[in-house]
């Protein structure tokens, strides 16, 4: 199979992201499949120079990136990521009629517009798309408030569901994600749910001691959030408990990430005189492994949106796969998977009391964690590993190229 990739976002181990393209992508090649990506260059600066041109091609173990360079980054206002997510789709779509034809294009969202391309290329070129669902738009910006103009929305909607329409088939990230989706195409559409991956190698250093003395961790019990800290990650929350649990001694919060909200968080943290809450600024995702293995315990928060209770954070499979357990300070399918499974706790969404209580818990008990972590890792190896995942990735695109139901205009 020839694959065109869309994704906006892409992201190497040298990121600080998640990187599922990559390891599917990768994958791909490995299998004999030639893989194109085209992608942004927000997470690859690593890769592309400064001052590169408008379109810049290289390649990364076999896949062929062709970089459309639309600046964007976290810190853009809502009217500036709208401007870089419709000058995206436009240079993606003129370069996606110029490339060899692909066999299957798979297009991943957010932002929603990186369908654009794909049903360029399915309208004009004849080649069928798969959609994948990160997070369902405008569902999540419009549960958040973050849009509020009707036309602005039903605009949106009609963009989400021509995606799903023009799409012969879709991939959401979550059993709640595929609920939306349903909920605006019923059973038009063929559906596959994969969740985000646990990548269970390369395995953390089984002796922490010294990345634990090297980050001044020592003997305490570390709490450790990874991943942006915008908004949506509801990091007031644990500003909060770390409040409440000031006198635990024993317990270090540490948020690792960078993003909108780390000046507020840390003037909130200097203003309650907290000496229990750490920042550690962004690492390379291929640092991970290390630090998850010298954590005692992994946070996984959201803001109080009910929408965002269908989420699929990586952060969330990281700590599985690092053996340690988790607490959510919402409900919704992980918290169901986590606590089928011993591995963790939810809490109702917006209970800070329930959730301060949960770490509570945790904090004062080393065989709790122990027992967690134990069956964490069991579950990422059950559930969710990425060979896993990648297998019915590979076989959602053969179903597609193998001639599956040709999609409505």
């Amino acid at each position: 199979m020839r694959v065109l990739y869309i994704h906006q976002y892409f992201a190497t181990p040298d990121s600080a992201t998640g990187t599922r393209s990559y390891e599917f992508a990768r994958r791909l090649v490995r299998r004999g499949h030639p893989v194109m990506v085209l992608t942004g260059p927000t997470h690859l600066g690593s890769i592309v120079p400064p001052g590169a041109d408008r379109v810049y091609r290289t390649e990364c173990e076999g896949i062929s990136l062709i970089v459309a360079n639309v600046p964007y980054h976290q810190t853009m206002g809502y009217l500036r990521r709208l401007l870089s997510f419709a000058l995206f789709a436009l240079l993606a779509t003129w370069l996606a009629l110029r490339l060899p034809r692909p066999d299957v294009t798979y297009a991943t969202s957010t932002p929603l517009t990186v369908f654009l391309p794909a049903l360029a290329l399915r309208l004009l070129r004849r080649v069928p798309y798969v959609f994948e669902v990160r997070d369902v738009w405008p569902a999540v910006p419009a549960g958040m408030g973050l849009i509020r103009n009707r036309a602005i929305i039903a605009l949106s909607k009609w963009l989400e569901r021509r995606a799903y329409l023009g799409s012969s088939h879709i991939v959401p990230l979550s059993p709640g994600m595929e609920t939306l989706v349903r909920a605006t195409i019923g059973e038009r559409r063929p559906v596959t749910v994969i969740p985000n991956c646990a990548d269970l190698e390369p395995p953390g250093p089984g002796d922490t001691t010294a990345v634990r003395c090297r980050r001044g961790w020592n003997d305490r019990c570390v709490l450790v959030h990874t991943g942006a800290l915008g908004r949506i990650n509801g990091l007031d929350a644990v500003i909060r408990a770390a409040d409440v649990l000031r006198d635990e001694r024993a317990a270090l919060f540490v948020l690792v990430g960078e993003g909108r909200e780390r000046a507020s968080l840390e003037e909130e943290v200097a203003r309650r005189g907290l000496s229990n809450v750490a920042f550690t600024g962004t690492l390379p995702k291929r640092q991970m492994p290390e630090l998850l293995a010298a954590a005692d315990v992994c946070l996984v928060t959201m803001a109080p949106f009910a929408v965002l209770e269908h989420n699929s954070a990586n952060k969330f499979f990281d700590a599985l796969a690092a053996g340690k357990p988790v607490v959510l300070n919402y409900s919704g399918w992980q918290r169901q998977v986590l606590e089928s499974a011993g591995a963790g706790f939810g809490c109702t969404q917006g209970d800070e009391s329930e959730f301060v209580a949960r770490l509570g818990e945790l904090i004062r008990s080393p065989e709790l964690r122990r027992k967690m972590g134990h069956n964490a890792r069991r579950l990422a190896e059950a559930r969710f590993s990425r060979q896993d995942g990648y297998q019915k990735f590979e076989a959602v695109l053969r179903s597609v190229v193998g001639g599956g139901r040709r999609p409505d205009r």
